[in-house]
This record gives structure tokens, sequence and C-alpha cells, in this order.
């Protein structure tokens, strides 16, 4: 046992250096002390140098247009005929566990780690997957009723010992995983290529030895840390965090290559999990990621923030420069030493107007004015490290909130915009394959896991709401899952608009036209309204949920008959305009 631990961790070691050295890793918390505004030579009370702070202007422009706000799923069959009414459920259990997972917000989170350290990551889980740790049933019930995951109960069954609330009992999960706390092969290039990853986790030793997803935890003691006590960009932090309770660094072990899971402590003899199943690898390992700045050859790039720290750190001696400048330029008097008394420089000095002041000589060579310039090219070259910066990540001014210098035609503000959509456009894309291959993971284990009945609201193909009772497998099947990339941008979204409301007056009086769906799209387009609000209830489920079949019977009859489609639709859009 300890051999083999020996032997992973070496491994671990040469992935730490991989980061290090092709990642420029030890790098990062001075990158992301960049957008804190945190520069060397300058504090709040010590103002040696004056910064410009580029990386955050940058974050905060690109971040809200690569980002979903709203995210929307859409999902249609992949490769088998007949399921569109399955997919319409799949989507509705989609769109709502995104509400319920908060993925707005993980990946919110991704895309800025993404723009310090070239990698946007999250971790999939599911809770209740410990179940076979568990004494069983009774513990399962027992989470539901203190609404605490089973994955977060402790062996006595009467606290947490771990604290995500967006992990819900009896459902998948979805968090954020930071770069520095991952660690893959050294020399692979994607996360398809890696025969196993290494997640780090900082745990108290107290909620360790409670956790019921560890054994061997007995001989534990005092605080195990390795890996964070090299980071010495850090190590005030660490510090400061192991001060209060002992910390234990845990490396979670994703072994694709046997399918297993293991979990060690740097320094310690024993597995605080052995070797077992991982049963979370579907379709491929139980992570996503993304990257904006590909590496042909090695899985750690380069990031926006160390692309652009050679104009951050110029910008900064320039504005510094200037404020030396603008300090020396003020106005200054130059008197001939016994020229004047100083009752007479005095009032030269005041702030009354006119005042009669007596010199002993010509005042013209008593007295001389002195008041130098700041160098105009100081600011000529801040706005060219500026518009450097904005070049080599592909933003506008228009993406930072600024108007172009000049009069523009509209044509050309057109020309302008498209050339930074299309760069804007693929960082949205590769953040939407993303989010659907992590939903689609998702999917694979509500197809697996999800084996007692659930409810979802549907809308049918006559712009209804169904309340329809499911079970995961009576869903499983090849979907494509596609997220709406274009609709981010306000300009996008008034296009979009119009589109679809010429869209559904085009179509609207066929009446095998599918208009529940261009309605949903164009309420969709409207922030502020929810859709599913707006829908009247189906009669048939107001009572109790329709079961998954009688739901599929009927909306496959409503297809089939036009007659009826068109009159419950009809009955519907009179409702929604309050006829």
């Amino acid at each position: 046992m300890k051999a083999d631990i020996e032997t992973w961790w070496d491994r671990i070691e040469r992935g730490i250096r991989f980061k290090e050295n092709f990642g420029s890793a030890k790098s990062w918390s001075t990158y992301r002390d960049y957008g804190r505004g945190k520069f060397a030579g300058f504090s709040g009370s010590t103002r040696g140098i004056l910064p410009y702070n580029l990386v955050h202007a940058m974050q905060r422009g690109m971040v809200p247009n690569v980002y979903f706000r709203n995210p929307y799923i859409t999902v249609t069959p992949a490769n088998k005929p007949g399921i569109d009414i399955q997919a319409r459920i799949v989507e509705a259990i989609d769109n709502w566990l995104m509400i319920e997972l908060g993925i707005k917000q993980t990946f919110k989170t991704m895309v800025q780690d993404a723009y310090y350290t070239n990698r946007g990551i999250a971790k999939i889980g599911y809770d209740g997957i410990w179940k076979d740790l568990t004494k069983g049933l009774d513990d399962e019930a027992l989470a539901l009723e203190l609404g605490i995951p089973v994955s977060q109960l402790s062996l006595n069954g009467k606290r947490r010992v771990e604290y995500d609330v967006n992990v819900k009992p009896g459902t998948p999960w979805v968090s954020r995983t930071a770069p520095e706390m991952f660690i893959v092969p050294f020399g692979v290039r994607t996360l398809s290529d890696c025969p196993w990853v290494d997640h780090v986790v900082l745990r108290p030793l107290e909620d360790v030895k409670a956790d019921r997803k560890y054994k061997n935890t007995k001989e534990l003691e005092g605080t195990h840390v390795e890996m964070i006590l090299k980071d010495a960009s850090r190590s005030q932090f660490y510090k400061e965090l192991t001060s209060e309770c002992d910390i234990v660094e845990i490396h979670e072990i994703r072994d694709f290559k046997r399918k297993e899971i293991k979990t060690f402590v740097p320094g310690y003899e024993k597995w605080l999990r052995e070797p077992t199943e991982d049963v979370l690898q579907i379709e491929g390992l139980p992570f996503v990621d993304f990257t904006f700045n590909e590496d042909g050859e090695y899985y750690w790039g380069p990031s926006d923030v160390q692309i652009i720290e050679p104009q951050q750190l110029e910008i900064n001696e320039t504005r510094t420069q200037a404020m030396y400048h603008r300090r020396i330029a003020l106005l200054k008097f130059l008197v001939q030493d016994g020229g004047m008394d100083k009752d007479e420089a005095a009032k030269m000095l005041s702030e009354n107007v006119g005042p009669l002041v007596f010199t002993k000589g010509d005042p013209r060579t008593i007295v001389n004015m002195l008041q130098p310039h700041i160098p105009p090219d100081l600011i000529q070259w801040s706005e060219m490290c500026r518009s450097d910066v904005r070049e080599l990540l592909g933003s506008g001014r228009q993406q930072l909130g600024e108007a172009p210098p000049g009069r523009r035609t509209a044509e050309e503000m057109r020309m302008v915009q498209a050339g930074t959509d299309i760069r804007m456009d693929e960082r949205r894309d590769i953040v939407a394959d993303a989010l659907t291959q992590m939903m689609r993971k998702v999917n694979q284990i509500i197809f697996e896991r999800w084996t007692s009945e659930k409810v979802v609201q549907v809308v049918g193909y006559d712009a209804a709401k169904y309340w329809v009772a499911y079970k995961g497998n009576d869903n499983r099947a090849e979907y494509n899952l596609r997220v709406d990339v274009e609709s981010m941008t306000p300009r996008t979204k008034q296009v979009k608009k119009r589109e679809i409301i010429e869209l559904i007056q085009a179509v609207g009086s066929n009446p095998r036209a599918n208009i529940d769906y261009l309605m949903r799209l164009l309420l969709h387009e409207y922030e502020w309204v929810d859709a599913m609000k707006v829908l009247p209830d189906a009669q048939e489920t107001m009572a109790a949920p329709m079961q998954q079949k009688q739901f599929q019977e009927l909306q496959s009859r409503m297809l089939g008959d036009s007659w009826m489609m068109k009159e419950r639709a009809g009955a519907n859009a009179k409702k929604i305009g309050g006829v």
C-alpha cells in the first residue's frame, strides 16, 4: 500500500512540474493579484507607482460577453426516430437542473479561471453515490428528512461534513474546480487524453474523520499538507488557513485506465479510499474543461493575462512616469535672492485679485515663472499599450463600453463589430461546447440513477403546461444538446426577436407547425418574462401529474389529428390573451 502511494505521489509531482513549466502555474497567483489591483510597489497607503489596471478592465469586458447569463438548452433526438416527446421531457429536466445546480455562477467563475490560467474546469458528481458505504436506506431517508445530501452527511448522521449548497439530495451536481487544484499527467494535451487526473481538496481534519466516504482515518493527525506548501506566493494565506484548525490535503485520483477512484493524503501511509470502481466515469472522466488559447502540444497553455502582462507592466511604468512629471510640472517662481521682501512675495502667491507687489529692481529679471509640461508621448504610449491589448484579446472599444474616436458611419461600425464578434463568438462557442458536454454527462447519470418516479413540467405541442411523472431510464437515448451562443449581445437579441415574430406570422396558419416552440423561443428573449407562467396549465394535469406514457400518447394523438391540435392551441392562445 505504501509503495503504491509513493508511486502515485511521484506521478503527481511530475504533473505539478508539467503545470509549472508549461503553464506558468507559479505566476497564476500574480496574475490574479493584477485583477485585484495588487501590483509590486503599489498599495492603498503607498503610491510608489500609479497602475492602470488593464487586466481588470479586460476581464470586466470579456466575461459578460462570454458566459451565459440565462443559459437555455434545446434537446433534439440524435439517432433514434420517434422520441421527440422524450426529448421535450429531457429538455425540461435539463433546464430545471441548470437553475437548480447553479450552473450560471459556476460557468462565470470558470470563464474567469480561463482568463487567468487558460483552463476552466468543472467536476460532475451525484449525491447518494456512496450508498454502499452507508447503513442502507435509513441513512438516505435521514438525509432527505434533514435536507442534507447523503454525500455530505456525517457518519453519526447529525451534521454536515461538506458545505456546497448546490449539492441537493439524490441529484447530480456540478462544481467548479480551481485549476490550481487540478493535476494531469505529464505530457498530455487534452482532458480526453488523460489516463488519470488528480483533484486536490483541502478539508478540516475533523470533517475528514467524520466523512463516510473515507476509511483508515483513525491514525490521521495534525496538518498534512505537501503541495500547497510549495506555493510560495500564497504561503501567508495557507499559514492563516491552518492556524485555526488542522487541514488535510486530499488527493482524489480518477484512474481512467482502470476505471477506479482512490484517495490518499501525502505523508500518510494508508489509502483514505482504497481503489474502487468509479461509477461516475460515464463518457470519460467526470470532468469537463475548456481553454481560450489552445496549445497544440501541451494541456497547459498561455492565459490571456500571461499574454498581456508585458503591456500591463509597461503601461504601469508609463502612467507612473506621467504622474512624476505632473508633480514637477506645477507652476513655480524663480525669485532673485533679496529682490523681493517676504511680505511682497506673500501678496504674489495670495488668492486676491490684482495685488500690488513691489520689487527691488526690474521685475522681469527678479521674478521668472517656471512651468514644465507633461511629455505628450507618454499619453500616446499609454494609448498604444491599450490598443495592443485590445488587439491581442480581440476586444474592441465597444465591448469595454467606449465609443471609438472620430465620426464613423453605420457601415464602418458594423464592420468593426463583425470583426470583434468573430473572435468573441469563438469563445462563446467554446463555453457552449463545455456546457453541452457537461449536461450530456449529467443526463447519463440521470438515466442510470433516477430509478424512482419524479415529476417535471413540460410544454406540450398545444402550448400548454403538463405535469409529467417519469423515471430516468424511461428517456434513455442519445440526444443532441444545443445552447444558443448568438443570444448573448443586446444587438443580436433585438434581431432575433424580430426574426422569430416574422417566422410565427409566416407559418402560423399551418396547423402542423410547432408554434409553441417558436413562442417559447420568443418569450425566452425577454429576460424579465417567465415563459412557464405565461403558458396556460393543461386541464389533464391540474389535479395530478400525468404518467409519461399517457403524456406521449396524448401528444402523439395531437400530432396525428390536425383539427385537434388547432382547436387546443387556439383555446390556449385565447387563455394567454385573456379572451
